[in-house]
């Protein structure tokens, strides 16, 4: 691919290219070049308003436009479906905002990018492929191994809701022996599913049940 191809893309095909860089990293780069030039006027233009009112001059309000564009390329996690806004390029805008706006909030020695604190970067896991992706971080013949061992599990998964396969794959990433999950996941899960954390333990538990019952299954048991 060209980018000329990645410059006919709309934005969050652009970001889905920059979340396959471990796999793809040379078309990840393109994306990113493209991205960055397409939002950087606006991104700009908001900084120096925001800046305005710290009283810090361009030179820090270039800096944080670098840094939020840094933040998408290691948590490129915008998703349309939770903007309020239709319009794509608002959207994308709107959530690009918040990012710079924190990064000039939290510009502590006004020469370095604010960084995220590690709970700061955990995101749900929905799917059997993005488990695949967070346990074997960019080990790519690890997923594809994970992926073969698990598909058991998505087939078991295949007769209950939505709300139980993101709880269930959210548990099974970030739940370790003797220990619970972080709490800025659970608070993740109550606000993204509407759910009261009781509600989130008793779908967490029908889920492991249903997966358990299916192995038992088919191994006859």
């Amino acid at each position: 691919m060209t980018i000329n191809d990645f410059e006919k893309m709309k934005g969050d095909e652009l970001i889905t290219f920059i979340s396959w860089k471990a796999e793809y990293f040379e078309e990840a780069k393109l994306a990113f070049t493209v991205f960055c030039f397409r939002y950087e006027k606006d991104l700009q233009q908001k900084a120096e308003i925001y800046c305005s009112k710290f009283e810090y001059n361009e030179s820090i309000a270039l800096m944080a436009v670098e840094c939020s564009f840094g933040r998408v390329w290691n948590y490129p996690t915008f998703d349309m479906k939770k903007s309020h806004v239709k319009d794509e390029n608002k959207a994308i805008l709107l959530w690009m905002y918040r990012i710079l706006y924190t990064q000039i909030i939290l510009f502590k020695n006004r020469d370095t990018c604010a960084q995220p604190t590690e709970e700061e970067d955990l995101t749900l896991i929905n799917n059997l492929d993005e488990y695949a992706s967070f346990s074997s971080k960019e080990n790519l013949e690890k997923k594809k191994e994970l992926i073969e061992k698990c598909s058991i599990i998505e087939s078991a998964l295949q007769g209950l809701s939505q709300k139980h396969k993101i709880i269930y794959f959210t548990y099974l990433a970030y739940e370790l022996p003797k220990k619970n999950i972080p709490r800025s996941i659970t608070k993740k899960l109550r606000e993204h599913l509407d759910l009261t954390q009781n509600s989130i333990r008793v779908y967490n538990n029908e889920a492991v049940k249903h997966v358990e019952s299916y192995i038992n299954k088919i191994n006859g048991k």
